[in-house]
């Protein structure tokens, strides 16, 4: 028999959506599933949809917990998962048919400990597109999908948008399969969003080789609303958290190209957020000026930090950063009139 894999489906007020996602999950053409719903407290009909799905499905079971949020849901699920391989489905989204069965091939296939794949969004109502898995399914067994190996390294280097065009696959969580024995001890931080930016990279400092599928196997549901859309909260500086995380994690494993290229990341990202969070959150001056000196710090470490840290900031960086520095206005006037959109 082929190994059992965990899929964990975190679940919170997605009535609409939540039979798509199951249905999608049951209907893979690899059978081996163990299919763990987590009802985070939902109080919709979502627990009673869970409860149908494991009295006639004996792949299904539900855990019924108390609201804590997304991070608690896939904690919970993956403190009971008892598969070879892990993987998750945020309920409002869904597989392709032969999601697992692709990853499982590329993962055995290459001797690796985690595979990924692309994916694509979709749109609620009439209009939405859906994803041509028929099409892609064919691509894939006529041998024209590319297939890309990377090691430890790579994988950890492809989570910045400066350094992979395809970063965003490699940040989320939930478009890959991994092997169960890298997530051991990890779990994601209870209580804040871009959770995954405070999580994956750990997990995929585990994995000796990854395998990246560029196919779109799953699809990405984009609700009309969603806290990570939404007008712009004090939330959303979780995202800064995590990456001073990431920094100190891999400064203290003196992986030092790791390190600073967290730290223009988080320097761009703390740019991008300046405006909104300077037009939309009243008296979030302190916030804004934590955001400069994430800025301040990246120029600070590539003039005067350790050897292995100096140098990381090109010419054109080093500048635009001085010009937002001096006037946020002049910086933004002067992405506006090179068409270079400061993105949100």
């Amino acid at each position: 028999m082929k190994p059992l894999i965990s899929v964990i489906i975190p679940i919170y007020q997605v009535e609409a959506y939540l039979r798509r996602a199951v249905d999608s999950v049951l209907n893979q053409t690899y059978r081996n599933l163990d299919i763990i719903l987590v009802d985070d407290g939902s109080p919709d009909r979502c627990p009673k949809i869970c409860d149908e799905y494991a009295s006639k499905e004996a792949r299904v079971r539900v855990i019924h917990k108390e609201n804590g949020g997304l991070s608690d849901a896939r904690n919970a699920g993956l403190d009971v998962a008892g598969g070879d391989y892990i993987a998750f489905l945020d309920s409002d989204d869904y597989y392709a048919p032969d999601f697992i069965e692709i990853l499982y091939k590329e993962l055995t296939d290459h001797r690796a400990q985690v595979a990924l794949c692309r994916y694509q969004v979709t749109g609620p109502g009439s209009g939405e597109l859906s994803p041509d898995f028929t099409a892609v399914s064919k691509q894939y067994k006529s041998g024209k999908a590319e297939i890309i190996v990377n090691d430890r390294q790579e994988l950890l280097n492809n989570q910045y948008d400066a350094l992979c065009e395809d970063a965003t696959y490699y940040i989320v969580s939930w478009n890959k399969l991994y092997d169960a024995k890298l997530w051991k001890d990890i779990r994601f931080p209870k209580g804040r969003i871009h959770e995954d930016e405070a999580t994956t990279y750990k997990v995929l400092d585990r994995a000796k080789r990854g395998v990246y599928v560029k196919l779109p196997l799953y699809a990405y549901f984009s609700a009309p609303s969603s806290i990570t859309r939404d007008r712009f909260s004090l939330k959303r500086l979780d995202w800064t958290v995590a990456m001073t995380d990431r920094i100190f994690y891999f400064e203290k494993k003196e992986l030092f190209f790791l390190a600073t290229a967290a730290l223009r990341a988080r320097a761009d990202g703390s740019i991008r957020y300046y405006y909104p969070l300077r037009s939309q959150v009243r008296g979030s001056k302190k916030q804004q000026a934590v955001l400069k000196d994430y800025v301040r710090e990246a120029l600070h470490t590539n003039r005067v930090g350790r050897r292995q840290e100096r140098g990381f900031l090109t010419m054109k960086t080093r500048i635009g950063y001085r010009i937002f520095l001096f006037s946020p206005d002049l910086y933004r006037l002067l992405c506006l009139k090179k068409k270079e959109k400061i993105r949100l």
